[in-house]
């Protein structure tokens, strides 16, 4: 070896070592700060404890952040719940039921088509139980109160109350949604206050509610209607005219628009996210009906229609459609309580049908006789693609 070679390789393997001694450092110097820094510089490196939390279920790292001070840093930060969104489990749908001032909440994976025995537990619906809306937003579900709204992560099994919009003596709550923004990777809540005045709050960067300015004017929001697809909150609502229409708000650049309303009948429909795309759908004893938003730019609607084939000892007229899966497919369910509950998914494309029967849920005690008559059947939702998320607030 000749003499520049060899200065070479000293080179090289003096700036290795001067990398390795800083990449030491720096964990060192981050583990410290967030533990006793004798017993924490000695243990598992940093980046390999980083990689065995990502690798763990979702109770596991829920369970083991009050283990210690540095687990706990390490499943909170940015970082960490970006690598461990990759490594989630598949979507699950939500079956919630409320009772009083109680949800019970059974959870299945989505695409399992044998019988499931469904995990299930009871949450107390903060301020005093009135729900007027509820939706699954990347992770988190958002209930929509009288005045509010209120997040539930179900993986962190935690909720957070957002602050009351800001307003006049005159101005009063009208609704409210809660929006994923995957670009910024934000979450932010829209609330509309009666008048012109429109209001958003970005979560988990402690700021009160911005009101917004591009676009606005004066609407009034219907319930039981709002969905976030791809940074786009739309739902129902009345204008000025007054005549119904679909409201967009695009979190990103905090802009409304509005976009004619494509169907006649303006209540029986489903406001759902097919095939990454807005859709309304509804359906009859025979036939479904979708409406999709193919160009919101253009505001262009396209139609299609689908003829039902249920099995023979399938009645249509004993299923609810409920809403749709990330995969197209749409989901009924049964109104009966009796035995088994199932859940019908319908792939309008291919015309094939799937069932999944569930376990667990009539032998449990929310069917006790309930001296109200509270009919649980009707105070039912159904949340499909629902998937785990570790962020706190």
């Amino acid at each position: 070896m000749d003499e520049q070679e060899e200065k070479k390789q000293r080179t090289r393997q003096s700036s290795s070592t001067l990398t390795t001694r800083q990449s030491s450092s720096t964990l060192k110097t981050r583990q410290s700060s967030h533990g006793n820094h004798k017993s924490q510089s000695n243990s598992i490196p940093f980046d390999i404890t980083f990689e065995i939390l990502s690798r763990l279920p979702a109770k596991s790292i829920v369970r083991y952040r009050s283990v210690s001070k540095l687990w706990s840093f390490i499943t909170t930060t940015p970082e960490f719940i970006k690598t461990r969104s990759k490594k989630t489990s598949p979507p699950c749908v939500l079956l919630i039921f409320r009772k009083h001032d109680k949800l019970i909440v059974f959870s299945s994976p989505q695409h399992k088509n044998t019988y499931s025995y469904v995990e299930d537990y009871h949450i107390e619906i903060p301020k005093n139980g009135f729900i007027r809306r509820l939706d699954s937003v990347h992770g988190l579900i958002c209930f929509e109160g009288s005045k509010q709204l209120v997040i539930w992560n179900p993986t962190m099994k935690r909720f957070f109350t957002l602050p009351e919009p800001q307003g006049n003596g005159d101005e009063y709550y009208v609704g409210g949604f809660l929006g994923y923004e995957p670009v910024e990777g934000k979450y932010k809540a829209l609330c509309i206050v009666r008048g012109w005045n429109t209001q958003v709050l970005t979560l988990g960067v402690q700021e009160s509610w911005r009101v917004v300015t591009k676009g606005g004017f004066f609407h009034w929001p219907t319930k039981d209607t709002g969905r976030c697809i791809n940074g786009v909150i739309y739902y129902k609502a009345f204008d000025m005219a007054p005549r119904h229409a679909i409201i967009s708000f695009d979190l990103r650049y905090e802009e409304f628009k509005l976009i004619d309303f494509p169907m006649r009948d303006y209540d029986r429909f489903l406001m759902v996210s097919y095939e990454g795309r807005l859709a309304l759908i509804s359906d009859t004893s025979s036939v479904v009906e979708i409406w999709s938003l193919e160009d919101a730019g253009n505001k262009k609607w396209s139609y299609g229609q689908f003829h039902l084939s249920l099995p023979p000892n399938k009645y249509l007229k004993w299923l609810d459609l409920r809403g749709v899966t990330d995969g197209g497919e749409l989901i009924y369910t049964g109104v009966s309580l009796n035995g088994s509950f199932c859940v019908v998914y319908f792939d309008p494309k291919k015309s094939s049908i799937r069932e999944t029967k569930f376990r667990g849920i009539t032998g449990n005690e929310i069917w006790q006789p309930d001296r109200l008559g509270f009919d649980l059947v009707n105070d039912f939702y159904v949340l499909p693609n629902h998937i785990e998320s570790f962020i706190s607030f």
